[in-house]
Parts: C-alpha cells; sequence; structure tokens
C-alpha cells in the first residue's frame, strides 16, 4: 500500500513538475511587444542591468525620481529590468545579453543607447531636436522649474 501511494505521488509529481514550467515559460513578458505596446503615445528608456551594477542602477533609478516633471513633458516612460528580473521576458536579438540603457522614440526606433549613464546625460537634448518633440515645446503647458 505504501509503495502503491508513493509511486503514484512520484508519478504526479514527474508529471506535474513539466507542466508547471511549461506554463510558467508561458506566462514570460515578450519584451518587443512591450515596448511596442507604448508606440506613439510614450517615449521610453529601456534600461536592463545586472544587479552587481549597483551605481548604475541607483543614478538611474535617481534621475527617475528627482526629474518626474522634465520626464513627464517629455512622455517618457522608465522600462526597468535588472537582475533576475530578465527571466521574466522573452528578449530579442538586438537586446540580448546586452546591458545599458536605450532611449525609445513614439515609433519604436532605438534613438540612442549607451552602456553607462552617459545618455542620461544627454536626453533631454536627444529629444528635444525630434520633430514631434519640438510640436509638443509649442503646446506644453506645464513648465517645469
Amino acid at each position: 500500500m505504501y509503495k502503491l501511494n508513493m509511486k503514484k505521488i512520484l508519478t504526479f509529481l514527474m508529471i506535474s513538475i513539466p507542466f508547471n514550467s511549461m506554463c510558467y515559460a508561458s506566462q514570460k513578458i515578450i519584451l518587443e511587444d512591450y515596448i511596442n505596446s507604448f508606440a506613439w503615445e510614450k517615449r521610453l528608456v529601456l534600461f536592463i542591468s545586472k544587479s552587481k551594477y549597483v551605481y548604475f542602477i541607483n543614478e538611474t533609478d535617481n534621475f527617475f525620481k528627482e526629474n518626474n516633471c522634465e520626464n513627464d513633458n517629455r512622455n517618457l516612460h522608465y522600462v526597468r529590468i535588472v537582475g533576475d528580473e530578465v527571466k521574466k521576458y522573452v528578449i530579442s536579438e538586438k537586446f540580448k545579453n546586452n546591458y545599458g540603457m536605450w532611449l525609445i522614440g513614439y515609433d519604436g526606433q532605438i534613438k540612442s543607447y549607451s552602456s553607462d549613464i552617459s545618455l542620461l546625460k544627454n536626453i533631454y537634448d536627444i529629444i528635444d531636436k525630434m520633430p514631434l518633440r519640438k510640436k509638443e515645446i509649442l503646446e506644453q503647458k506645464i513648465k517645469c522649474d
């Protein structure tokens, strides 16, 4: 009786574990689809980093916390994928095994990339030279200090 129950339990586990893994795999977010969901509504900063790059992570996080108004005025959305969070995504070849930050325009195209915080120093200049941004500036009602 004990052997029979143990055999049933082992059979159940052998069947259910791979099934659960397959279900989890299908729950992954397809990064390209996620990026495209913002098309023509938001500009994106996609940030992908290993968790050991603490300075890079902190500087980027602080930039988005401290510059809320400027980022909102430019319709800039922060997509942060750090450390093990990368496992939640299906990442296309252009981002796979690449770390850094990408500025992605309304059209879903990469406008700039850096593997360090240098993009943050120029990001507003890059955005403000874009044709749609020039139009937004003329229509802007809120000014940041």
